[in-house]
């Protein structure tokens, strides 16, 4: 993630889960000396790798920094193989590995390289950029606070946006207890609803059918703008609304865009092309799964693991956690508040 980025989520939402509740976003602010409020203060990537460098040393001790390359059934459970050459087995495997493997983007993209076409989730050091024609395709919090980053670090923006207007995030604020009974805070935005899907993953895999969770997923909480990211938007970068990438053709040390407009279609030239156009979970794209071993996890739909109350695939002893558990537990696995629902429950199972 680049520097100077900011989290979308709220303060009280941002902390990092241990069983006591001892090192939360809050005690780290108290032990440091540092303010804090629950809402409307924005929280930085720099303040919140701080914080999670503090939880780790409280809660965790010295992780084992080496990637895994392939995971491997067998009759007692799994075998694991790691990039140094160690190999060890266990009877429990938890696939918390987060958002990259699930990177989707546009087809028009896809047969150009790096860096000349990337996600949003690649582009680096921002000042990199400066001097260069960048284009973001993309009307979420990835394309415009990507966009806000770069322009502020010297580089031209554009960003292409297939809606007729951008979607912008009301201010939060600290808000008199009548409001909060009206619309109480929650893990993914105020209201009701939102609490509903913050606080009871477990009755929202329960209650809806799968189809409909997944309809559900697709369809609420879509692509916004962080409010206090609209002054570095507005009036700065270019937006052009109602537009859409046809066509991405590598010209010389960049790519001509082909896209149609409300005017029609123009062409237009950039050192580089941005995808900020989201995730899409597929249990296949886990390139570290032996694919004997993939086969074996059910489905809810393509690409879905069909996972039980407990975070359990069909193959014993493997739970899956984070947003590829999002189309069973809902939109909340997608951050971090989620690992309150998650860890209780794997904890006593491990």
């Amino acid at each position: 993630m680049p520097q100077g980025m900011v989290l979308k989520s709220e303060r009280f939402a941002s902390s990092l889960w241990d069983p006591q509740r001892r090192y939360t976003l809050q005690r780290y602010c108290q032990a440091r000396g540092l303010s804090y409020q629950p809402v409307g203060s924005p929280l930085s990537l720099a303040l919140f790798l701080d914080y999670a460098q503090w939880f780790l040393e409280h809660a965790v001790g010295e992780p084992r920094d080496v990637k895994v390359t392939q995971v491997r059934g067998i009759p007692t459970g799994f075998e694991i193989q790691l990039t140094d050459g160690a190999r060890f087995t266990t009877r429990r495997v938890v696939l918390a590995t987060g958002h990259m493997a699930f990177r989707v983007g546009p087809p028009e993209l896809a047969a150009l390289p790096e860096p000349l076409a990337m996600h949003s989730t690649c582009i680096g050091d921002v000042k990199g950029y400066a001097g260069r024609d960048v284009c973001i395709i993309g009307a979420g919090q990835s394309a415009l606070e990507t966009a806000a980053l770069l322009h502020e670090n010297g580089a031209r923006v554009r960003v292409f946006v297939r809606r007729p207007q951008i979607s912008w995030n009301l201010p939060s604020r600290v808000r008199p207890l009548l409001q909060r009974l009206i619309a109480p805070d929650a893990g993914v935005g105020a209201g009701w609803k939102s609490a509903a899907v913050s606080e009871l993953p477990g009755v929202f895999r329960w209650y809806f059918p799968a189809a409909k969770r997944h309809r559900f997923l697709l369809g609420s909480y879509g692509p916004s703008g962080a409010w206090w990211l609209r002054d570095r938007i507005e009036a700065r970068v270019e937006l052009l609304l109602n537009s859409q990438v046809r066509e991405v053709v590598r010209e010389s040390n960049g790519v001509r865009l082909t896209v149609a407009g409300p005017r029609g279609t123009a062409e237009t030239y950039a050192d580089h092309v941005i995808a900020a156009t989201g995730f899409k979970v597929d249990v296949d794209r886990l390139d570290y799964l032996e694919p004997s071993l993939r086969a074996k996890i059910e489905r809810e739909a393509a690409g879905i693991p069909a996972l039980s109350s407990r975070f359990e695939c069909s193959v014993a002893g493997l739970f899956i956690v984070g947003i590829a558990s999002a189309p069973v537990f809902g939109p909340i696995m997608r951050f971090m508040y989620g690992a309150k629902h998650v860890a209780p429950l794997l904890s006593r199972q491990l």
